[in-house]
């Protein structure tokens, strides 16, 4: 798109065809160029079998365009109308209690064929009678995919099976990958199994549960990718993507990204207050993620943001998000919602319009102030690159391979962590990538809680390393086979030799404490600290040095962190769990004194740092995320953009503000 895509979610559904016109006009009004409609429509669209009514949402669509607000169309696919569970009751989904009721959303099982046929066919009919709209920019398929995280029913069961007997071909190679030979688990045939949605002692093994998730993630992308198809051939040159409700939860997005134009997510990230600024590290976290599952991996779509700021928040809060987002390579923000309902689950929530529908006062004129920033401003970084030298490594194996349904579990909260923490101290770009990325043009890479990893994995790790690269990772690395079975190899597993250390023993953070009286802590050469929680090991040093010794009881000078030269590059090891941001950011001062990693610009804390290039222009941003000035340090002469001034030396940014600035 050549143009920001700013607005709001709005459905025409809920409200009189006669407040459609005055709805718009507001939009147009707040300086909004784009609604996204439709997503829960099915009942609107299909209200009975086979009897389709396209006419009022074309007549919505028709009215926004006469306001100048372009138009991005859902699939429905998120919902189920009351007819098709009343024909066909195997297409409800369900949990350990069973089968869901009829009502609210999110209740259908996509293992079911027959759910596929139906939310196939009402998806062909909107495309037929929508798609060709010239106000239809863009599609968005279903609804933030992962939601409930599990379905339960026969219909999984029977899939699974399927899935399971696809993958291992026969029932001996199965029972050797899950280890049933445990607690006599052994399994005679594929239709021997069942998922284990009540388990008994153990019998959720991690084994399973990681094959469970990859068929749980399967079943979401066979519906968007058929989706995306019936899209392509009857509403061609529109773009395609779905709002994940964040990049890491319960759908293989790498996947998503073989058959979208674009990612993008629902940010719902906490508003920040004072010192906990760093909350807004995870949206730039789940930005970065996003710009590299697009498949030009330059730029994403915030596909929902809250609306409203908190009553202890001031409104600028929301142009400070917003402007993190383009920042990072958003090339739209949509928030949700325009109006509130006056019924249903969600008529508590917040809105762009209060009660009374108007804009709300705190928040109107902030609006428009964006807006027209944003249509000044955006050309300039329209069609920009983010180039980094730093990266953080995500997989989807390592994140289900951890026990339980939770979304964002100790594998996610440590990879949020270490993004957080390199991000804050480097004030530097960094992206997310996935293995399959080409290493070469990082210096840094980080890769944290990597149990799962295969021999070819590492090779390539290596090569990095003796390429120049400098590997950061823990203990818990290489610990793992691709089936989720302990590796019998010392920590780090089968980065042992790279780290040039290996494990010896452990103990927790909190009972080391209780011992010895003491807060666990370590130490770095330049004297800094970092506070430890979760594990805490003992190292043997082989090749390795230290970067950093234990300062408490018998641990007292023992290594906790260490480098190892492995070629042009190294390796540098962490024994412990980083449960926290701060211990990321000391970890990453130390790292950063390891290599020839700068600063974009030096800015004091608080302020989240990125970068966008074109056409060998570098565009910075700082966004200040606290309540209180920051301060910038400027070599040399920079235009800033918003301000319209030239800045140098000392520049202040005022409290909630963006610098956002180029050299003269």
């Amino acid at each position: 798109m050549s143009e920001f895509l700013l607005g709001s979610s709005y459905y025409p559904e809920w409200w009189k065809e006669s407040e459609w016109d005055e709805d718009f006009k507001k939009m147009e009004e707040l300086g909004f160029n784009a609604v996204r409609m439709g997503e829960f429509a099915w009942s609107f669209f299909e209200p009975r079998e086979g009897e389709y009514n396209f006419e009022p949402m074309r007549r919505a669509i028709d009215c926004a365009e006469r306001h100048g607000i372009k138009v991005i169309l859902g699939t429905v696919s998120a919902v189920c109308p009351a007819w098709l569970y009343k024909k066909y009751p195997e297409v409800k989904g369900g949990n350990d209690k069973g089968h869901y009721n009829f009502g609210g959303r999110k209740g259908q099982c996509l293992s079911s064929d027959i759910f596929l046929e139906y939310a196939f066919k009402i998806t062909e009919e909107e495309a037929k009678a929508l798609g060709s709209h010239k106000n239809v920019v863009g599609w968005q398929l279903d609804n933030e995919p992962g939601f409930p995280f599990y379905d339960f029913d026969e219909n999984c069961n029977k899939g699974f099976r399927e899935f399971l007997k696809n993958k291992y071909g026969t029932i001996e190679k199965l029972n050797d990958a899950w280890f049933t030979q445990m607690w006599s688990n052994v399994y005679n045939d594929f239709s021997e199994i069942e998922i284990p949605v009540n388990a008994c002692e153990g019998g959720m093994t991690p084994e399973i549960q990681l094959d469970y998730r990859k068929y749980f993630s399967f079943t979401f992308n066979r519906l968007l990718s058929g989706e995306a198809k019936i899209l392509r051939k009857y509403s061609p040159g529109r773009f395609l993507y779905t709002n994940w409700p964040g990049a890491n939860w319960s759908v293989n997005c790498f996947e998503g990204s073989k058959y979208l134009d674009f990612a993008a997510w629902d940010n719902y990230v906490g508003q920040p207050h004072g010192e906990n600024y760093r909350i807004q590290l995870r949206a730039s976290m789940e930005h970065s993620f996003d710009r590299y599952l697009g498949k030009e991996q330059n730029k994403f779509l915030v596909a929902e943001q809250k609306a409203f700021v908190d009553a202890n928040s001031p409104a600028e809060i929301i142009r400070a998000q917003t402007w993190l987002n383009i920042s990072h390579g958003a090339f739209g923000t949509v928030f949700f919602e325009w109006r509130t309902p006056i019924g249903g689950t969600e008529q508590e929530y917040g809105s762009v319009l209060g009660r009374d529908k108007r804009p709300r006062a705190e928040t109107g004129q902030i609006y428009k102030k964006l807006a027209s920033e944003i249509k000044d401003y955006y050309s300039l970084i329209d069609g920009a690159k983010t180039n980094s030298d730093v990266a953080v490594i995500y997989s989807y194996e390592n994140s289900w391979g951890s026990l339980g349904w939770v979304v964002d579990g100790p594998y996610d909260e440590e990879f949020f962590n270490s993004y957080g923490g390199f991000k804050n101290s480097l004030k530097t770009n960094v992206d997310v990538i996935g293995i399959d990325a080409d290493f070469s043009k990082y210096k840094l890479l980080v890769l944290p809680n990597y149990r799962i990893t295969s021999e070819e994995d590492v090779k390539k790790f290596k090569s990095f390393a003796e390429n120049g690269g400098t590997l950061v990772l823990n203990t818990q690395c290489g610990t793992r086979d691709e089936f989720n079975r302990m590796r019998e190899l010392l920590e780090p597993g089968l980065f042992k030799e790279l780290a040039g250390a290996f494990v010896t023993s452990e103990i927790t953070a909190a009972e080391l404490k209780n011992q010895t009286g003491e807060e666990p802590v370590l130490k770095y050469a330049d004297n800094s600290q970092a506070t430890l929680s979760g594990l805490v090991q003992k190292l043997f040093l082989t090749e390795a040095k230290a970067l950093a010794v234990y300062k408490t009881g018998a641990l007292k000078d023992c290594p906790a962190v260490t480098k190892n030269n492995v070629g042009k590059g190294c390796v540098i090891l962490y024994a412990q769990s980083g449960n926290d941001v701060y211990f990321y950011e000391e970890l990453a001062n130390a790292v950063k004194n390891e290599t020839d990693i700068k600063p974009l610009i030096d800015v004091s804390d608080g302020a989240i740092v990125s970068s966008r290039t074109k056409d060998g222009k570098e565009y910075i941003f700082a966004v200040n995320m606290k309540d209180t000035p920051v301060f910038a340090n400027l070599k040399g002469d920079y235009k800033d953009v918003l301000h319209g001034k030239t800045v140098s030396g000392k520049v202040e940014i005022e409290a909630y503000d963006t610098l956002f600035i180029t050299k003269e």
